[in-house]
């Protein structure tokens, strides 16, 4: 059902810098129950959008999707489900999918050795869902997450994730030392969940910022923060091809030095040759959003569009379509924040503009998610106004 514009004050409407013509937003029908949380979107081939997220009940944690079709989602169905999943409001599961279905999940399930030694579990689907598996097998009471994934071919995808194996048993004390530091790795994996291939991408890289991959006619890029001996935390993307991955190099050399992790990854897209990332940075100390494109499938990226300077929160994402870069972030706003929409075209010209009201910047809402519908897109995030956290969907024609 749709709600009137009128009857809600979650939203404004944004101006189009190019046609003066208004943008609607509006709520549908979201699949997810109370005490649902860490939504994940993804816009496959077809122009399907599936949804994952997580449901509580006691102490057990299941992760379900939905399809949307028609401003309405399908009934949910589970995933998967246990009482040992690390829930983390950064660090959520994900669902991708190709051809109207889906191909993968994953989460992120608890190990003994302490409150931060988690796996990744995947579970892909051919017909159903198969039992879950490990990508990593160093076994170490260590942290693995913040993965992404993205279809390779009609029969596999590739998935990267930080991998903490060189960080178990290490002293407060020895932070600084790199060969300890948490790593970047990656594998590719069929459709019966079998690992095919696996790698070291990055040896050095920030703790726990999220991961971004998408494919290209050329193969994949993934992007990332890094962590230099100076801990300087800047954005760096790295392509895969020919079975090898490239020397992982800078988006643009913001130069943040900070001794620790911000919680706070980019995002990443692309069509044709065009290769757009978003970025939160907190350089100079002065918090700002980023947007940097390319049009050469990502070797080389021009100087980044700066989205916001105003003191922003960041929790970027980033959708890209035949002739729109779609970015979105969070920015104070009252007491809370405001989810902010913009749309360019992929030579960096703004077309659009719109922005979500009266959400929370609180760890508990989580990142939002934006993802393509038609030529709109389709938003989640976890509303904490009430007694308990719920998934909401919007629509932006």
């Amino acid at each position: 059902m749709k709600l009137p514009l009128i009857l809600s004050l979650l939203f404004i409407f944004g101006m189009s810098c190019s046609e003066n013509n208004q943008q609607q937003i509006y709520e549908i029908n979201s699949p997810a129950s109370d005490n649902s949380s860490l939504s994940h979107l993804f816009t496959d081939n077809t122009g399907t959008v599936f949804m994952s997220w997580v449901e509580e009940k006691e102490n057990i944690a299941q992760l379900k999707y939905a399809t949307l079709k028609d401003d309405a989602w399908s009934a949910p169905e589970t995933i998967a489900q246990d009482s040992t999943w690390f829930l983390n409001w950064a660090d959520y599961p994900s669902i991708i999918a190709q051809n109207g279905n889906p191909v993968a999940a994953h989460w992120l399930n608890k190990t003994p050795g302490g409150t931060y030694s988690y796996e990744v579990n995947i579970s892909a689907f051919d017909e159903n869902w198969s039992p879950e598996i490990t990508p990593h097998n160093d076994g170490t009471p260590s942290e693995h997450g913040f993965v992404s994934m993205t279809p390779a071919s009609d029969s596999s995808f590739i998935a990267i994730w930080l991998d903490g194996r060189n960080t178990a048993g290490m002293d407060h004390h020895e932070y600084a030392d790199l060969s300890k530091a948490m790593t970047l790795r990656g594998a590719i994996l069929n459709q019966d969940a079998k690992i095919l291939e696996t790698f070291l991408i990055d040896e050095n890289v920030c703790d726990c910022c999220n991961t971004s991959i998408t494919k290209t006619e050329k193969g994949f890029i993934a992007t990332y923060r890094d962590r230099t001996a100076g801990e300087v935390r800047d954005i760096y993307v790295t392509s895969f091809s020919d079975g090898k991955w490239s020397q992982p190099k800078p988006v643009y050399a913001d130069n943040w030095e900070i001794a620790a992790c911000p919680v706070n990854g980019p995002a990443i897209d692309a069509h044709g040759n065009t290769v757009a990332v978003a970025w939160f940075t907190g350089a100079e100390g002065k918090p700002h959003v980023q947007l940097a494109i390319s049009d050469d499938y990502g070797q080389n990226f021009n100087s980044p569009i700066s989205l916001d300077t105003e003191n922003p929160i960041g929790r970027v994402d980033l959708n890209m379509t035949k002739d729109k870069i779609w970015v979105s972030w969070l920015s104070p706003a009252n007491d809370g924040a405001q989810l902010n929409i913009r749309s360019y075209s992929h030579e960096g010209e703004k077309r659009s503009s719109a922005s979500i009201q009266n959400l929370s910047k609180s760890r508990n809402s989580g990142f939002p998610q934006i993802s393509v519908l038609g030529d709109g897109l389709i938003v989640a995030y976890t509303d904490v106004s009430g007694k308990k956290p719920t998934v909401k969907t919007l629509v932006l024609n």
